[in-house]
């Protein structure tokens, strides 16, 4: 056997020692890798917060300028509340307390035009009342009061004409029993009688007081007895100084014709003569010059205003003469020229 030279054995035996390392280094890599990922887990991941799904209206749109068609104004005595339409007969349902005791009524609908109203039924212990007037409103489907349940919304509806009253009041259900919806509700006196209504638009109630609601099924035997009712004939309200109407209706005659856009004052006593000022576009001077006074809801008591003066095209002048008959009149114009145009907005006479 050749015996290799001292200093290449070292040679070789420190290239094996080389080899051993590097082969010990790769065996031993995977497995302190695995250690490192067991001993050091990975930090957990924060989750994303997804944002939270806003709550669902309670109301479309369209379900909302359905109902506001049949939402209108009761006036008693000395006050103005709400009412709403429930049937094509001209039925309209409120809160007993804006009728009981009243002497006269009015409905005022959402054009400012005023009804003769009949009284049909009253339920002091329910706290509901019907009257009747002729309307072209929509009526207001009912809807189930059961389905509701605590903290779920629902919504106040007034006479989108009336100033004084949000149209739509959001609301939440507080409790709820058979014959009660206590509601959580910024409501006024003016409020009462107004529909509570839920989705798709449908009465659930009935505003009874201040954050109370009668179910509108709880109604519902007193309305199908009244409606075979012809009820009573009842006086004509004055219109309330604070009943404050959104606008006035302007009528035009055809083209080049006037138009009548105010009337001041809009009240005036029987007891005396009254100058009474007429605002609007297209007035003229002339023979055929003439206001006459058109009772809103009667066939009678009609008369001419007395000395009508051309002041502009733009202001006429009449006089109110005294001993007229207490209600609503409309004032039809005839201009110099013979064009007539009649305006929407009542006039009316008081004691």
């Amino acid at each position: 056997m050749t015996r290799l030279p001292k200093s290449r054995l070292d040679q070789a035996l420190a290239a094996l020692v080389i080899t051993l390392v590097l082969v010990g280094i790769a065996v031993l890599l995977p497995k302190a890798g695995q250690w490192l990922s067991t001993a050091r887990p990975d930090p957990t991941p924060v989750p994303t917060p997804s944002p939270t799904a806003p709550p669902s209206a309670v109301l479309l749109p369209e379900e909302l300028d359905r109902d506001l068609q049949g939402v209108m104004t009761i006036v008693n005595d000395h006050s103005f509340a709400t009412a709403f339409l429930i049937d094509p007969q001209g039925d309209f349902l409120t809160a007993a307390s804006v009728i009981n005791g009243s002497a006269s009524l009015r409905l005022v609908d959402n054009t400012g035009g005023s009804h003769v109203v009949r009284l049909i039924g009253l339920d002091a212990d329910l706290g509901i009342a019907i009257v009747r007037a002729s309307n072209d409103g929509t009526p207001l489907a009912f809807g189930d009061p059961v389905a509701l349940q605590v903290d779920d919304p629902v919504v106040l509806l007034a006479s989108p004409k009336v100033v004084n009253l949000r149209t739509a009041t959001p609301a939440v259900v507080l409790k709820r029993s058979d014959t009660q919806l206590t509601l959580r509700v910024d409501d006024l006196p003016a409020s009462l009688g107004g529909p509570v209504v839920g989705p798709g638009g449908k009465v659930v109630g009935i505003l009874i007081g201040s954050g109370r609601a009668l179910p509108i099924t709880v109604a519902l035997t007193d309305i199908t007895q009244w409606r075979r009712q012809a009820g009573t004939a009842v006086p004509l309200a004055p219109l309330p100084g604070d009943l404050v109407l959104r606008g006035t209706d302007t009528t035009s005659a055809p083209a080049g014709g006037p138009s009548v856009q105010s009337v001041s004052p809009t009240r005036a006593s029987a007891a005396q003569d009254t100058v009474v000022t007429i605002q609007g576009s297209g007035f003229s001077d002339g023979k055929m010059l003439r206001v006459q006074f058109i009772p809103l809801a009667s066939p009678s008591g009609g008369f001419d205003g007395l000395a009508p003066t051309f002041v502009n095209p733009s202001t006429l002048t009449v006089k109110l003469p005294a001993g007229r008959v207490v209600q609503d009149y409309i004032l039809q114009v005839t201009n110099g020229d013979g064009t007539v145009t009649s305006s929407r907005i009542a006039f009316t006479v008081t004691p």
